[in-house]
């Protein structure tokens, strides 16, 4: 599918042709010169041209503009009716490899762009033509943060008003016309606006006095000075936008009184005769700048041409409702070889818990709501794995703006490779695990694996100029300098988003809102739902929210009891009573629990303790009527789904 960039198709005056630049001829043909499609038209081979004007089944050199079949008219789109067209469809029209070999395109469809228009030799089709489409509505300004009002919009020199005749989103830099008036006459349309992506904050101040000391009625001196002062917000400032610190200063003069000798030397004139006293006046001013800049920028005055800040566009990964529960990583058989299993629940038995969010500081900066046995624990405050993380400590030459040290976001990431991960029904030994131990805990923990995943909405990195992950990694073993460590991995690519590997895509809000059961299919794991997901977001009903608000095994703990129950009743036989009674509570071990609530203050749990369960999907939506705390309890707001 190739998109034109255009608005809605016409017919009428459409025309496509593919061609080829044959470097035998130095020019661009539409045909092949070798193999079984020798001499015949790309259009046919590529099966955009096998109906006549009339749609008679016949080739008659021109493209077939079908609407829904090789265009999408409303959506300014071509359709080839083949996978991948100039690759592997390619490949089969020719026939003989050794000549195919010469002209598939095959890099376009497993490489990236950037790539793939580094093949000279294979990147020499093109498609050409013409079309006429319909004006689109929206005209994107390349600029964000635009100041309200600032837009200003004129359709053949007449100035449009707002929200009448156009919309603004000021946020994305889109201009909507609403007025389709303008839209059919296709009136030029000119957009001006001011953008507030390069902005600047200053101080300044202004004092001055002027002065007058009077001699007699007839003299008079005054002086004036004047000082500006701009003091910028930060330290660094760009060129041409330097703050000042000038001081003008300057004296004045004057004089005016009669003159008898002036009157005698104008009566000696010829024909003249003065009537009054002649007067002599004088008026002067003097002038002088003193030039300087703020201390605010050292005292040689350091400012910045480029200081290639922009130069580095970073994707930032520390939002942590952008991670989900990962996957189990595939195409890495030594290491997961459960990852071959499909709808089977012991392709999840090595899944440990892991957990990622942001502390609370109400935990850190004792308050009102901060829990009185960890205000009386200071040395649980301090840990390490706990506290803030300050600026300076990750970026030691990094000033503050304000002088004062500033503490910097990080996502916390806590792993604990001897407790089950959600959706574990690990048990008794086997050939992918090494079972459970009578406490309910994971054996031989080295085997075992937590992951977090997210997509990253940037997909071509070379366009992009992504070259590296960048991050900080505190020791995890500071507190225990004897431990032999473990291993981190990055995958990197289009990763299955199967997260109970089923094949299935499992999203809560399309399971049912009540007690019955229907729409939904079984597999290993759980239900699934057979409906389409629409809209992304729960209903509003508390009731409906208890059977949807479930998890991605889409059961309740009561359901998964039942479920579950080969399960359970070898949990029993192998572990211990209180081991047992925790496994039964929550059998997929997919509960979530808000970091704060009255049963963990009545157990006086650590910080980290708090945020065990804080992944968790099995009721992590509730509404304010399900939430038994004077607070919200609530970790999304969206349903969680596979996707």
């Amino acid at each position: 599918i190739y998109s034109l960039g255009s608005g809605r198709l016409e017919s009428g005056n459409f025309q496509l042709n593919i061609l080829y630049e044959d470097d035998k001829t130095g020019n661009s043909i539409n045909y092949l010169p070798e193999g079984k499609t020798a001499n015949r038209v790309l259009l046919q081979v590529l099966g955009l041209d096998n109906l006549n004007s009339q749609l008679d089944h016949e080739s008659d050199g021109y493209f077939d503009f079908i609407d829904g079949v090789t265009v999408m008219v409303s959506r300014g789109k071509i359709v080839f009716p083949v996978t991948e067209p100039f690759g592997s469809y390619l490949r089969t029209q020719i026939g003989d490899n050794l000549t195919a070999d010469k002209y598939v395109f095959q890099e376009l469809y497993d490489s990236t762009q950037t790539i793939a228009r580094q093949m000279a030799e294979r990147n020499k089709f093109k498609m050409t033509g013409q079309y006429t489409s319909e004006s689109g509505s929206e005209i994107r300004l390349n600029a964000t943060n635009i100041p309200a009002g600032s837009v200003i919009v004129t359709a053949g020199g007449v100035t449009l008003t707002e929200n009448t005749d156009f919309t603004v989103d000021y946020n994305l830099g889109v201009v909507t016309i609403i007025n389709s008036a303008l839209i059919e006459s296709q009136t030029p349309i000119q957009v001006s606006l001011e953008s507030n992506q390069f902005f600047g904050f200053q101080t300044k101040t202004l004092v001055g006095t002027h002065l007058d000391y009077r001699f007699s009625n007839n003299f008079n001196i005054g002086g004036t000075i004047l000082h500006l002062n701009e003091r910028p917000y930060t330290q660094k400032v760009n060129f041409g936008e330097e703050p000042i610190s000038n001081t003008i200063w300057g004296l004045n003069a004057s004089y005016r009184g009669e003159s008898q000798f002036l009157t005698k030397l104008i009566d000696k004139i010829p024909l003249l005769e003065t009537r009054t006293p002649s007067s002599i006046s004088f008026n002067g001013e003097f002038a002088d700048l003193i030039p300087g800049h703020s201390r605010a920028i050292s005292n040689a005055g350091n400012s910045y041409i480029d200081d290639f800040e922009s130069s580095e566009i970073p994707l930032d990964l520390k939002s942590f409702n952008a991670w989900s529960v990962s996957s189990i990583p595939q195409g890495q058989d030594q290491l997961f070889p459960e990852a071959r299993l499909n709808n089977n629940l012991t392709s999840g038995n090595n899944r440990a818990k892991i957990a990622w969010y942001v502390i609370d500081p109400l935990f850190l900066r004792n308050g009102s709501s901060t829990p009185t046995h960890i205000k009386q624990d200071p040395g649980s405050q301090s840990s390490h794995f706990v506290r803030e993380i300050y600026e300076n400590e990750i970026f030691p030459n990094r000033e503050s703006t304000s002088g004062i040290p500033t503490t910097i976001s990080i996502l916390n990431i806590a792993y604990y490779p001897g407790e089950k991960g959600p959706y574990n029904f690990d048990t008794d030994p086997g050939t992918y695990s090494r079972g459970m131990t009578p406490a309910g805990k994971l054996d031989d923990p080295e085997s075992r694996w937590g992951g977090m995943m997210r997509e990253v909405l940037t997909s071509d990195f070379e366009t992009a100029n992504i070259q590296y992950i960048e991050f900080w990694l505190m020791d995890p073993f500071v507190e225990n300098p004897a431990h032999q460590g473990g291993d981190l991995y990055f995958n990197l690519g289009n990763i299955s988003e199967d997260i109970l590997r089923d094949s299935r895509k499992s999203f809560e809000n399309g399971l049912p809102g009540s007690a019955d059961v229907q729409n939904v299919d079984t597999t290993s794991w759980g239900r699934v739902p057979t409906v389409q997901s629409v809209v992304n977001a729960f209903d509003n009903s508390s009731e409906s929210r208890l059977y949807q608000d479930v998890g991605l095994d889409g059961l309740r703990d009561q359901d998964e009891q039942s479920f579950f129950l080969n399960y359970l009743q070898r949990s029993q036989a192998l572990t211990n009573p209180d081991a047992y009674t925790d496994i039964l509570k929550d059998p997929s071990n997919d509960d979530f629990h808000y970091f704060r609530g009255s049963d963990y203050d009545s157990d006086q749990l650590g910080i980290l303790d708090r945020y065990k369960k804080y992944n968790g999907q099995d009721g992590n939506s509730p509404t304010s009527d399900l939430s038994t705390e004077s607070y919200p309890t609530s970790g999304s707001t969206l349903p969680d789904m596979e996707d």
